[in-house]
């Protein structure tokens, strides 16, 4: 842009400066002959005062050099010329200062001569006898007059342009140097020609839109990272050269690469044998899937491929564990499993103690202990069947549970109450705490005090202590229930809250329970949004630490 201005202001200067030049001489030159025809014309004035006075003798004596004087009839013929042969001369009636002469009394005109470096002036005037005196000169013409002056005029036009050429350079520069110095980053400044404000105006708004669309992607490729990143799914993006565009954590980990393989060919992962027909197939246009064994684990292989106007323009690789779903299978058949068992056997009691009742084999002092025990063994599988129903509605991933601002000390302090009366073996139950409201499902954390409550007591020593508190802590609200217990061995602390999971079996089945109470628990507490801790130790007791965001 510099050298394009540069360029026209040289050219413009250039172009004035001969257009000057030429309209200076031109003017000069003019000016001069002006005032040479005024001196001749003075000088016909004088000779034709002095023929009227005199006679043609007063032109004999003239000197020719000056002047050219011809003596004109009425009839065009020439009668005198100093300076020629007036025999061999034309008649003159035709010429132009001759007609004005005779029309008007004086006349004049110039011409070329035939080398073109010279110009001939001429004036004539009528005398009272009608004959015509007419005196020409010679003069240089502007053609020689510019060879003369040729050399200097050339020095000084030079020097004009060699000036021009950095007044031009500096001008340009002057110019180009407040655009270069935009800031495009900010083209609302100020500091910019007010010519080029619409179009600083215009690149602030292409800016400003710019802006919230690489924000609005930048937004979109976090929710996509973020969604991504906690898929347990495998997902890698190939473009349609098969190079990788994209992994998730989760691929990572499972093909054992890192995000340094982005941008390279997927043939380079380990493994790839294993799966390139698929690549194959979808680059034909066809989704396939495959189940494919990496280490010790099943993964469910899919590829799709990612077409635009009937073209592949990459591909979707994903992957699943299958192991998760043989886990929940084998889940699923160990619940079965251990609900029929566990309900067999109150059933086998009820079933035994039935039959011996029917056939008359218990003795009549001996019949209500036998009562008592199928009372027992009844209300066993009726409380089993309610925990049973109680976790699948747990399970339930679409259970929608109303939830509300509860005091959770309040409802611990109630749930307490209720509880002791019914306590035995002289375990004693303390309760301690302040207002601490939590938002949750009433149901649900009346089941987690209850069972861990009712667990403290069932699996205390006699005459042993139960202390349950709730407290807060900054934004947190804590539930505690600490018993004086058998405790538990550190390396079943987390199989302790599996379904119908017991440390001690004998003990469990001498004090009762289902086996599901800490597992119904740990599902309430998830579903309220809480932790649930232990710390315990075998003969020091046990305790169970629930913790609540504070409300």
């Amino acid at each position: 842009m510099a050298n394009k201005i540069f360029r026209s202001i040289l050219f413009v200067a250039i172009l004035v400066l001969g257009m000057t030049t030429v309209f200076i001489v031109d003017e000069m030159y003019q000016s001069f002959l002006m005032s040479q025809m005024e001196l001749l014309e003075a000088e016909t004035k004088i000779i034709a005062y002095g023929i009227e006075k005199d006679g043609v003798d007063f032109i004999d004596d003239l000197d020719a050099s000056d002047y050219r004087v011809t003596l004109i009839e009425k009839d065009g013929s020439v009668i005198f010329d100093n300076s020629g042969n007036v025999s061999s001369m034309d008649n003159h009636l035709d010429r132009e200062e001759v007609i004005q002469a005779i029309n008007e009394g004086y006349g004049s005109s110039s011409r070329q001569s035939s080398t073109l470096t010279e110009k001939l002036v001429y004036t004539a005037i009528r005398l009272s006898n009608g004959n015509i005196v007419r005196l020409s000169s010679t003069y240089p013409s502007i053609f020689h007059v510019v060879t003369i002056v040729a050399q200097p005029l050339l020095l000084v036009v030079l020097a004009i342009i060699v000036l021009s050429f950095f007044i031009a350079y500096s001008l340009a520069k002057r110019i180009v140097e407040p655009l270069n110095q935009l800031d495009v980053d900010s083209p609302d400044d100020d500091n910019c020609y007010k010519e080029i404000k619409p179009i600083m105006k215009k690149l602030s708004n292409q800016q400003e839109m710019i802006d919230n669309d690489r924000k609005a992607l930048e937004r979109r490729k976090q929710e996509f990272e973020t969604i991504t990143a906690n898929m347990n799914e495998g997902l890698v993006l190939l473009n349609n050269e098969k190079m990788i565009i994209d992994i998730n954590q989760s691929a990572s980990v499972i093909l054992n690469i890192d995000k340094d393989m982005i941008g390279k060919h997927i043939s380079d992962v380990e493994g790839y044998e294993q799966f390139s027909d698929l690549l194959m197939d979808a680059q034909m246009k066809h989704h396939g899937s495959k189940k494919i064994r990496l280490g010790d684990k099943n993964y469910e292989f899919e590829v799709s491929p990612v077409k635009t106007d009937q073209e592949v323009q990459g591909f979707v690789l994903l992957f699943f564990d299958e192991s998760y779903k043989e886990a929940n299978e084998n889940m699923r058949r160990e619940f079965a499993a251990n609900v029929s068992h566990e309900m067999k056997t109150p059933l086998q009691s009820i079933s035994g103690y039935a039959e011996l009742l029917r056939n008359g084999m218990v003795k009549d002092d001996h019949q209500s202990e036998v009562y008592d025990r199928v009372y027992y063994e009844a209300q066993r599988m009726i409380q089993l069947v309610n925990d049973v129903i109680k976790l699948s509605h747990l399970d339930e991933d679409n259970l929608n549970i109303p939830k509300e601002k509860i005091d959770l000390c309040e409802l611990s302090r109630q749930i307490v109450e209720t509880i002791r009366p019914e306590i035995r073996n002289g375990v004693t139950m303390d309760f301690k705490g302040s207002e601490a409201f939590v938002y949750g499902n009433r149901e649900l954390l009346e089941t987690i005090v209850s069972n861990l409550c009712e667990n403290a007591i069932r699996y205390n020593r006699d005459n042993g202590t139960v202390d349950v508190s709730v407290k807060t802590k900054d934004d947190k609200v804590i539930l505690e229930v600490k018993d004086s217990g058998v405790g538990i061995d550190e390396k079943d602390h987390e199989r302790i809250f599996e379904r119908f999971y017991r440390v001690d079996k004998g003990r469990s089945k001498e004090v009762g329970g289902t086996g599901l109470g800490l597992s119904i628990v740990k599902h309430a507490c998830i579903l309220n949004n809480a932790q649930i801790e232990v710390e315990s130790k075998i003969d020091e007791g046990s305790t169970f630490r629930v913790i609540f965001d504070r409300v």
